[in-house]
This record gives structure tokens, sequence and C-alpha cells, in this order.
């Protein structure tokens, strides 16, 4: 009961950022699950007790729990290489294009997602002066602009020259965001090795769509805001779960 109420706490926060989505909704559903079994748990373990059937179900409802639960931790595990939090991936070349993954644009204005990739972005656009950039988003709802244009004013007023900046405006998938940014770099001749910057949950699905694509990534990673982690984490345990088993 104590876990469901922390997990709650957990989902429910990102709401108040303006962050709704099926990541942080699963998890409330699932928490609140979990509090109605531990609240009537008495009443269910009786009910086992008296039908056979009931008894079945609710051990069947448990191995699925405990399956999710070690799923998840294994694309933790994932999520957690992909970051390169172990450092068993290699540093991207100075050559290196980078490539800053879109993210929600609320009106005119960066979410704090977003804003944390642009300030990644532009810490090692400053830090590798010869290298250039490719902005990739599209418009999608509630945005005035598209995610690509949010980027490149946030990378221009952090002192990023506006030459080193190439804009993917179309795209609103992972996918899209990687083949139509590798189709702006075929096209301006520039290295097809990415340097892709994304949140840490994102890099290891969004490095394995770059290899899809017959590209070598390497991982620039954002630092995801705390106060909405919970829901963008989940999300891509929903996202990554497709990727692997699904698309």
């Amino acid at each position: 009961m104590i876990l469901s109420v922390v997990g709650l706490v957990w989902f429910i926060g990102p709401i108040f950022w303006n962050v709704k989505n099926i990541g942080n909704l699963t998890g409330i559903a699932v928490c609140v699950l979990v509090f109605l079994i531990a609240v009537f748990y008495d009443g269910i373990k009786k009910i086992c007790k008296a039908s056979k059937p009931f008894r079945v179900f609710c051990r069947v409802v448990s191995v699925l729990f405990c399956v999710g639960v070690l799923w998840a931790a294994v694309l933790t595990g994932f999520m957690l290489y992909g970051a390169n939090v172990f450092g068993m991936r290699a540093e991207a070349p100075k050559d290196a294009t980078v490539v800053v993954l879109g993210s929600k644009v609320s009106g005119t204005t960066p979410s704090a997602d977003l804003r944390a990739r642009i300030d990644a972005a532009a810490v090692y656009l400053k830090a590798n002066p010869q290298a250039k950039c490719v902005v990739s988003g599209g418009q999608g709802a509630g945005e005035l602009v598209t995610e690509a244009s949010a980027m490149e004013k946030g990378l221009v007023l952090q002192g990023i020259d506006a030459s080193r900046i190439l804009t993917e405006d179309r795209s609103t998938t992972t996918v899209e965001n990687l083949k139509n940014s590798l189709t702006v770099i075929k096209q301006k001749s520039l290295s097809s090795d990415l340097a892709i910057v994304t949140d840490e949950y994102h890099e290891f699905r969004a490095g394995k769509i770059a290899e899809n694509l017959g590209a070598k990534s390497y991982a620039i990673c954002a630092q995801t805001p705390w106060y909405i982690f919970s829901a963008c984490y989940a999300r891509e345990l929903l996202a990554l779960t497709n990727f692997l088993i699904i698309a």
C-alpha cells in the first residue's frame, strides 16, 4: 500500500508541470490497481479459497505483474547502456554530425524536456566548434511553431552560430527524426556518424533506430528534469517494448 501511494505521487507529479502522457497515465492505473488489491487483500484471499477459477485468475495476474516488473528492469538496463552510464560506448568523433531530437513545445516555449536537450546540444557544440548540427522536429498539437525552429532559436540565443544549424521540420516520431535528418546530412555531404542529443532514457532506442538506418551513433545525453522523469521514463518503457517486440 505504501509503495503504491508513493508510486501514485511519483506519476501524478508531472501533470502539475503540464506533462500528461500514456506513460504516467499507465503508471497511475497500475498504482491504483495495486492500492486496491492491498486494501481488499483479505477479501480477495477469502474468495480465492472459495473459488478455484478466481484463484487461478489471481495467480495469472500475479505472474503477469512479476513478468512486467522483470521486463521493466531489463529495459531499464538497456536505457542505462544507451546513455553510456556504464562507460561501454565510445565517445563521438570530432567530425560527427550533431542531431538534436525534438520534444514538446508549448505554444512557442520549449518544454522542460526540450530545454534540457537544447542546453546539452549547446554545451557540446561549444566544445566542438567544427561540428555541424541538425535540429529535428515538426509541429504537433498545441505547438505554434515547429520543434526544429524552437531548438534553432534556443541554440542561437546560447551563442551558437546559425550557419552551423540545419533544420528538419517535418518529423513527428523518432524514426522520422533520424531518417529525415540523415537525408539532410547526405544532401549537405556531412558525416553520417551521428552525435545524438536526447534524454538519457531515449538514447538506446534512438541509437538502435540510427543503426537500423545504416548510421553509427553516439550518445550526447540531456538530463531529464527530475519532476517529469516518471512520465518520460514510463512512456519510454512502452515505446521501447513496441520497438523491440511489435514494430
